[in-house]
């Protein structure tokens, strides 16, 4: 199915008032609620299961009971670089674009902090209390789109057409009037605008570009009674930064006046001696700028057990409140529109609208998320799995200006949009020696859309090595791959034009090299 709010999507005129924006912050609401939980590379390894896996700096944001298992401190630094690579198909027309990064992932301490002194009993009551503190990049929001091709079924000024139905009087309505784009229709319909451009076969172009990421800074607390049972809290602050540019491009011809009689006989367009007369049958060229950068930051707790049923088998349940965000977007926009005789190389005419700056203030609601995950313990190893509920239907739009009816709007449109999901985390370690260990994982997460397919899968595989005197090595690998859908624009009354939005395949893969240097005190 066409998906209908997509992550990486470009909008027209995304960032005004109206519509528009609405549909922007419906899809910016679940960009910014998504992330993993960051962790080191053999957490990584493992396909990033930690909810009933304790001993690792990862803990401190994956299941902070997992803080309990440690008898001694530890701290480690992550880094990693990522390579990502996009595939997309826009009306049969293949294009690829690539980008790449490299950043601190992962860097954290944790105090050893034992209850019992030495000599005492280390077998039951509460032994120790420990503390972790840690940074995690938890979403990396580079990305890159460029893709073209002929597109013989509509035109972006069909979705302007529909904006100026639907905000008809507003500024942006009134400069797309004097653009020389747009007629009226006759009857009693006297708000409906049609395009002068022709809508079967214009070349259009789309160039998008995101950047940032989004990370948190934690606190732990961990604890271990009697070697059985397992509890931790987590504090976190979360931080981020996101950046987007896109310019849409368009190439077409305007109608004839057949075209244009068919849809308004008294047209001005019609008429020689109207200044309207000379934008019929000629080419034209469209640009549709948008900038956004949005920053945000908030904070949320997390709970976290894990019981040892035997000694070899672990199980394991977390419980994280929503972040609770603020956040403020600026975005930018406008249009450009140069018009050319047949066949010239120079434009008769030049649109160029004003230039839209916004910004706006708003508080997010994260879902909550639940996890319940297990680890079975081997003598050479060990594998270890979790499942996790988001309910991305939960997500709520606070308006600071106490706009009610725009809030109400929007809750609307999350609950609408999404669904909950259930993502699942599989991995296993071997330890070859007492110095090697070899790891490999699986992960899955579930379609957060209601009505669209979007679903993210990823592999990975490590090694570690204790190198002496405490300090340790580890090097993984991860390939996370999505294939989604996007719109360059939408169409928002497609039976009235008789054509859909249109949308191009993207196929999406990521390949994270994550190396992590440890040592333990």
């Amino acid at each position: 199915m066409t998906i209908k709010k997509i992550l990486f999507g470009s909008v027209l005129a995304i960032g005004m008032v109206g519509t528009a924006k609405a549909q922007s912050m419906t899809e910016d609401v679940l960009l910014f609620s998504q992330g993993d939980n960051g962790g080191t590379a053999r957490f990584k390894a493992m396909g990033g299961a930690s909810t009933a896996l304790g001993g690792d700096i990862s803990a401190i944001t994956g299941n902070p009971a997992g803080l309990g298992f440690y008898n001694q401190s530890d701290a480690s630094a992550t880094l990693r670089y990522q390579y990502g690579k996009n595939k997309m198909d826009y009306f049969g027309n293949k294009t690829n674009s690539k980008t790449d990064n490299f950043n601190l992932d992962n860097g954290g301490v944790v105090f050893h902090l034992p209850t019992t002194r030495y000599g005492g009993d280390l077998t039951k009551g509460w032994l120790n209390f420990n503390v972790g503190i840690a940074y995690n990049r938890t979403n990396l929001f580079n990305n890159k789109l460029d893709y073209s091709g002929m597109n013989s079924d509509n035109s972006i000024t069909h979705a302007y057409a529909d904006r100026m139905f639907d905000e008809d009087g507003s500024e942006w309505a009134n400069d797309m009037k004097s653009s020389f784009m747009f007629d009226k229709t006759i009857g009693k319909d006297k708000n409906f605008y049609f395009p002068i451009a022709e809508d079967k076969g214009s070349e259009q172009l789309n160039s998008v570009w995101t950047k940032g990421g989004k990370s948190e800074t934690a606190l732990s607390f961990g604890s271990n009674y009697s070697n059985k049972f397992y509890i931790g809290a987590t504090f976190s602050l979360t931080d981020f930064r996101y950046e987007k540019s896109a310019v849409f491009t368009e190439y077409g011809i305007t109608k004839d006046a057949a075209g244009i009689k068919a849809l308004n006989p008294e047209s001005k367009y019609l008429k020689a001696d109207e200044e309207q007369a000379k934008f019929v049958d000629v080419d034209y060229e469209l640009f549709d700028h948008y900038g956004q950068v949005t920053q945000g930051s908030g904070f949320d707790f997390k709970l976290g057990m894990i019981y040892k049923a035997t000694p070899s088998l672990s199980l394991g349940f977390t419980a994280k409140t929503p972040t609770f965000m603020s956040i403020t977007d600026e975005s930018t926009s406008y249009t450009d529109i140069n018009y050319f005789k047949p066949n010239a190389d120079k434009s008769f005419h030049n649109f160029a609208s004003k230039y839209y700056d916004t910004s706006y203030d708003y508080n997010l609601q994260t879902p909550y998320k639940l996890s319940a995950g297990l680890t079975k313990y081997f003598s050479a190893g060990l594998l270890t799995a979790e499942v996790e509920f988001v309910d991305y239907a939960s997500m709520r739009y606070r308006d600071v200006y106490n706009n009610n009816s725009n809030e109400q709007q929007m809750n609307a449109n999350i609950k609408n949009t999404y669904q909950a999901a259930f993502n699942v985390r599989v991995g296993g370690e071997v330890l070859f020696n007492q110095i090697l260990s070899g790891r490999a994982g699986f992960n899955y997460n579930g379609n957060p859309y209601k009505d669209a397919e979007y679903k993210t899968y990823g592999i990975s595989a490590g090694l570690g090595a204790k190198l002496g005197r405490g300090v340790y090595l580890d090097l993984t690998g991860v390939y996370n791959a999505n294939n989604y859908k996007e719109n360059p624009y939408r169409i928002t009354y497609e039976g009235d034009w008789n054509t859909v939005s249109p949308s191009v395949d993207v196929k999406n893969s990521r390949t994270n090299v994550m190396l992590t240097i440890g040592s333990k005190f």
